[in-house]
Order: structure tokens, then sequence, then C-alpha cells
């Protein structure tokens, strides 16, 4: 009688939540450093091409890796010892604008690998500049920094930078700003202030999420348009844009959620393809949201890193990019660059799919779940050791470490 009473525990967790396992759908690859040493990398962005990307951070450190080869990589030289927190590239890809401490900014040629100073000083100050983005258009792009201070720049003949302040700004820290593609739309994620909206004429307009300390969002391409916004409490909120008239773009009450079964903080989301993002967690985790779906989905757990790389399991993730549906790279803080691909034995592939099925069809039908444990002697173990009993819960795990072990004999 003990199988029925956990699938029911199941569906209504699923209903009343939403639900993360802790079993890893993706596996750790190869992986190199870019320099041997710690670098304090703290952000990173790709090229519209998805061609390149680029990863800075502590000491004006400034990297150039190629996202097919990432061995292949460049370190462009800066003479500056500022922290850089964000970056973005021009929607032409011939240019990125990188952020950070002290009031700067950056301008990095892509052709050439030449970065300059684009000449903000007189404007910020000394504002730690933690995000940036381009409109649609590229007509614009939004910096954001500490105290929530807001404004728009535009390059200038001369090198030097057009700024105007933007009106009706919060006062707690911009966090994250991400635009949609083409659409001049773009929102703003600030520690507790909030998630605002700035539309084509550069109004801001604060829709909601207050009181929640949010410190990423992205934007994604397709239908319908939405935004997805990660907290450092496990918290997130699905963006729904209105593209005719973007003051009126919503959070609906239930497109805010906490996740929960979750050991860790969120540190920031990346996208995958349209409607899926990737979240890292720390210490160094992956979780996927699609929001379509309005699930999430365990990808990358920390005890299955640290029961292979104890020293990997506590470093910092930063970034991700994709390669394909279940592969591509991670960057930590560190300067690992890592690589995962999807698990590939054939137990493992199984658990994944039943699991994902479990939370596509949550609470539809109690019947075909229970069908699909029984049938499943995999799932069946994930649940005992998820929800079992103490008894339950180290049985199933003696038969998975005996099922690990006859694997690695093979």
């Amino acid at each position: 009688m003990k199988a029925p009473s956990m699938v029911i525990s199941i569906v209504v967790i699923m209903v009343t939540s939403t639900l993360v396992s802790a079993l890893s759908a993706v596996k750790i690859d190869e992986g190199f450093s870019l320099k041997g040493e710690d670098l304090g990398l703290e952000g990173s962005s790709i090229s519209p091409d998805g061609g390149i990307v680029v990863l800075h951070g502590s000491e004006s450190a400034i990297f150039v890796v190629d996202t097919m080869a990432p061995e292949n990589f460049s370190e462009v030289y800066w003479s500056g010892n500022e922290t850089l927190l964000d970056s973005a590239f021009h929607p032409g890809g011939e240019s990125a604008l990188i952020v950070g401490e002290g009031g700067t900014i950056l301008r990095l040629t892509v052709d050439s690998m030449f970065v300059e100073d684009a000449g903000g000083e007189a404007f910020f100050g000394e504002t730690e500049l933690r995000a940036v983005s381009w409109n649609g258009d590229g007509s614009w792009a939004y910096v954001g920094g500490e105290g929530g201070w807001l404004w728009r720049v535009r390059g200038l003949g001369d090198g030097g930078l057009e700024v105007f302040e933007l009106e009706d700004r919060g006062f707690t820290d911009v966090n994250s700003i991400s635009c949609l593609r083409g659409h001049n739309v773009c929102i703003i994620s600030s520690g507790l202030g909030g998630i605002g909206v700035i539309d084509q004429n550069h109004v801001i307009n604060w829709i909601g999420g207050h009181g929640y300390p949010w410190l990423d969002v992205v934007c994604h391409d397709g239908t319908p348009l939405e935004c997805v916004a990660v907290s450092s409490d496990l918290t997130i909120a699905v963006i729904s844009i209105d593209q005719e008239d973007p003051a009126e773009s919503r959070i609906f009450d239930n497109d805010i959620v906490q996740l929960q079964g979750v050991a860790g903080t969120m540190t920031g989301i990346e996208k995958l393809d349209s409607g899926r993002s990737l979240i890292s967690v720390a210490p160094f985790a992956l979780i996927e949201h699609d929001s379509l779906m309005r699930m999430s989905f365990p990808w990358l757990d920390n005890h299955d890193i640290a029961g292979t790389d104890v020293e990997l399991s506590g470093e910092r993730i930063v970034f991700t990019w994709s390669s394909g549906d279940y592969g591509g790279w991670i960057v930590t803080s560190q300067g690992s660059l890592i690589s995962y691909s999807a698990l590939s034995e054939e137990g493992s592939i199984e658990i994944i799919e039943v699991w994902i099925g479990i939370i596509v069809i949550g609470g539809a039908s109690l019947f075909v779940i229970s069908m699909i444990a029984s049938s499943s002697t995999n799932l069946s173990r994930w649940v005992s050791i998820k929800i079992g009993s103490e008894e339950e819960r180290k049985r199933a795990e003696r038969e998975l470490r005996r099922k690990n072990r006859k694997k690695g004999r093979a």
C-alpha cells in the first residue's frame, strides 16, 4: 500500500507548488581553465549570432571565447583594475559595451578585438554600473547601476557617448536589464524594488514583483513575448509582454512561484531556446525553466558534482551557453569552462523522461501516474529516496549504488 500513497503525495506537491527533484539530467564532460588561477569572473554575454562569448570580471579581465571551440579563446587586455560586471552586444554584432565599478563603460570592437574607454566618467561618476542591454533596433543601450540609477546611452562619431538619465527610476540596485530582440521593449530587475518595463519612448513602468531580491532577467524570442526573472530566494517570475502597449505588460499572480526542494541560491539565468531558460544555482547546480509550461526541471545537482569533483562543486557559475537540446558549456567565476551533455546511460535517460512526463501531466490523471510509477523501477527508487521512509530511502540508495557499480564494471 506504500507505493500508491507516495504517488498521491507527488500529485499534491506538483499541483500546489513548483517542484524540482535532486536528479541530474546532464553530466559534466571535459573542462579546462582559462589561466590556471582564480580570475574572479563576474559576467558574460553572447554575440547575436551565437559565435562568440565575452567573459569579464575583476581587475578588468576580458576574454573572448569561440562558442563552437571554446579552447580557442583570446585575452583582451585593458589597463584598468575595476571589476567588470555586465556586458551586451549591439544587435549588429560588431561591438559590445562592458560596464562595471567606478562608472566604467568600455567598448569592445569585435573585428579588431580592441577595447576602449567609451567616455562615461562625466556622466556616471563613481556609480557601480551593474547592468547593460541594447534595445531591439540597437538605437540605444540602457545602463543600470546601484541605487536605482538608469540611463540610456549611445555612441557618438567622436567615440564618446550621448547619455540621458531616465525618469521614474527606482531606488534599489538595478541588477539586470534584458531587451526583446526586434522590439524596443526592455525589462528591468531590481533588488526589492520590483520589475519594470521600458517602452519605445524610454518611459519606465513598474509592473510588480516588489519585495523580492531580483538578481537577473532574460527575455525570449518568439510567441508569446515573455521574460523570466529570478531572485536569490529561489523565486521565479514570468513577465507577459504587451507589444502594443508595454505599460500593460503584466506579472500574473500565478506567474510568481518559489521553487521547493532546492538547496542553494539562484545566481543567474540564460536563454536555452524559445521559452526555455537555464538557471544557475550556488553551490554549483543548474535548473531548467520552461516558461511555456510554467515548470522547472533539474539539470545538474550539486551532490552529483561533489561525488566526482569536490573542488568544482564549490565554484560559482557565472554564465552558460547552449550547443544543443541537452548540451552546452558552463563558465565559473574561477575561470573554468566545462562542457555538459545529456546522460547517455539507459537507466538515467528513462528516469529523466519519466520525471518530465510526470511534470507535464501533473494532476491530470492519478491513474496514468500510478501506471508510470509501477512500471518504472527507477521512478520507484527516486520516489523512495525523495519522500519515502528512512528504511525505504536507505534501501533505494543501496540499490542505486549497486546499479552504478555494475555500470562501472561493464
